[in-house]
């Protein structure tokens, strides 16, 4: 049935459990890490290693020459830094200033020209940024900052192959730490491009250059997900332990690997070498909390969450997964704790008002769980699987008209969703609407695969409409399948038993 909570959390309400890994990889778009603050920060301690004493001593005389609105000198090294300072704050504004005054002091500085650039950059002027860059480059093509400039523009503005292309241009003249970075940067840029097997190309070179980089494991472990290549990840994160046996990076993208595979038993091993490699090595405990939920080892999970918050600060979303793992054990108390523990962190998480929508629906209580539900839905209108539970407790309520309001609005975000169809599909047949239960279940079998579930609905839609003969065709079409769906047929619908041609067809399927 449908996901109890969003993909933060591990364990959907009903049917089959699914794996959810931190760090969501969701990802539309991913920015490179040489942001215009990374590349001055590089800059200004490559260029003039000041530390904070003197660059603080420096910004305070530049400041009270303005306050006095006198002039006093500054080198151009002083004035490049004093303009670096103020763009890394975002004061974007006094960074023009200086850079008004020391242009005409040093009007021929291609060095200022670049800030000039990268003012335009801070101030969202891209388009006047990346000419002055390209100019300057001519003058020096083999300037680290302008390329590196040049790629995080390019990136923002998603030519993803012009930022490929400046990074590598870096990395024919780069220091091998800053190398090992940019195989990060061009991964994520073909990650941006779907070209998935490059970026594991590039991420592969990463690991080799640093093991225990762990954006280059946790994106290595992401690509290989995203294609589908959980065998390759398990290999690959294999290989790279056995090399280097204590790399706890490694052992977790191993178990999320073989989490993914639901080899829940494995990812927990794989997790716990983490944690004797290094014992406050928080995302390893987390994972392993993940696989004792799917494993319903609920009290142990919530061990787990617990010890991840004395390690890190408490999370929202780690007191929704305990809040689920206490309403999986029928505690309601609890687990009601849990959930307004997280709305103590943040009131606009609606995760902790699904769970506690879901936990006075279990209670019993309709106008709260709408009350919460609502909120979720309000925080989030696109969620899929806020609008199905809002839709199933209206109708739990008798709220058919509003059940349908929501569970059509739902199709609209998601006509695949087979739970949403078959919701929607209940819903109209508890009213005894069958005519338009059968107009939406002709929709719905044009909008996903066959489903006995559904079938078995239009069977009831075409008993209770009287037609007989055609809901007996497709009884006989259903029976072929697996007879144990027949129990469902009988729960939803159970006054079918009275049927005689019902009782008369699987009383002769028994005896067969």
């Amino acid at each position: 049935m449908v996901s109890r909570i969003t993909d933060r959390i591990f364990v959907p309400l009903l049917g089959t459990p699914k794996p959810v890994f931190i760090n969501p990889t969701i990802r539309i778009y991913k920015d490179s890490a040489w942001g215009l603050a990374s590349i001055l920060m590089m800059h200004d301690d490559e260029l003039n290693h000041q530390d904070e004493k003197e660059l603080s001593l420096l910004i305070e005389r530049y400041e009270l020459m303005e306050a006095r609105e006198e002039a006093t000198f500054f080198d151009l090294t002083e004035f490049e830094a004093l303009i670096e300072h103020y763009l890394i704050y975002g004061k974007h504004k006094r960074a023009q200033t200086v850079l008004l005054y020391a242009s005409e002091l040093y009007p021929e500085s291609l060095g200022l020209q670049l800030r000039d650039a990268q003012i335009l950059a801070g101030s969202g002027k891209l388009d006047h940024a990346i000419p002055r860059l390209l100019n300057l480059l001519a003058f020096e093509p083999q300037n680290e900052e302008i390329h590196l400039t040049l790629a995080s523009l390019y990136s923002q503005t998603h030519q993803h192959l012009k930022a490929i292309r400046h990074f590598r241009k870096v990395m024919d003249f780069c220091d091998p730490e800053t190398k090992g970075e940019l195989y990060i940067d061009i991964a994520l840029e073909y990650e941006n491009l779907g070209h998935w097997d490059m970026a594991v190309q590039m991420l592969s070179e990463a690991i080799a250059h640093n093991p225990e980089n762990e954006t280059a494991l946790h994106e290595l472990s992401f690509c290989l997900e995203t294609i589908g290549q959980n065998d390759r990840a398990i290999k690959v994160f294999q290989e790279l332990i056995d090399r280097h046996p204590y790399s706890c990076p490694a052992w977790l993208g191993l178990g999320n690997a073989l989490q993914r595979m639901s080899a829940y038993e494995k990812a927990i091993q794989a997790y716990e070498y983490c944690l004797v490699i290094n014992e406050d090595f928080s995302p390893a405990l987390f994972q392993k909390a993940g696989c004792l939920t799917l494993l319903e080892r609920y009290h142990e999970a919530v061990e787990c969450y617990l010890d991840t918050i004395v390690m890190d600060s408490p999370q929202a979303a780690t007191y929704c997964m305990m809040g689920e793992c206490m309403e999986r054990l029928e505690n309601l108390s609890e687990a009601e704790g849990y959930y307004r523990a997280a709305l103590d962190l943040d009131q606009q998480y609606a995760d902790a008002h699904i769970g506690l929508g879901v936990v006075f629906d279990l209670r019993d209580q309709s106008e709260a769980s709408i009350r919460c539900m609502e909120k979720a839905v309000s925080l989030d209108p696109s969620h899929v699987d806020y609008q199905l539970l809002l839709g199933n407790a209206h109708k739990k309520a008798g709220n058919f008209l509003k059940a349908k309001a929501l569970y059509d609005n739902a199709l609209r975000l998601s006509p695949n969703n087979i739970d949403v169809w078959i919701e929607a599909i209940d819903n109209l047949q508890i009213e005894g609407l069958h005519t338009d239960a059968l107009a939406l279940i002709a929709d719905a079998t044009a909008s996903v695969a066959a489903n006995l579930r559904i079938g078995f609905r239009r069977f009831v839609s075409l008993h209770a409409s009287s037609q007989r003969k055609e809901a007996f065709k497709l009884f006989d079409i259903l029976l072929e399948r697996e007879s144990t769906e027949n129990r469902e047929l009988i729960e939803y619908y159970p006054e079918i038993q009275e049927d005689p041609d019902f009782c008369m067809r699987t009383s002769h399927r028994r005896k067969a």
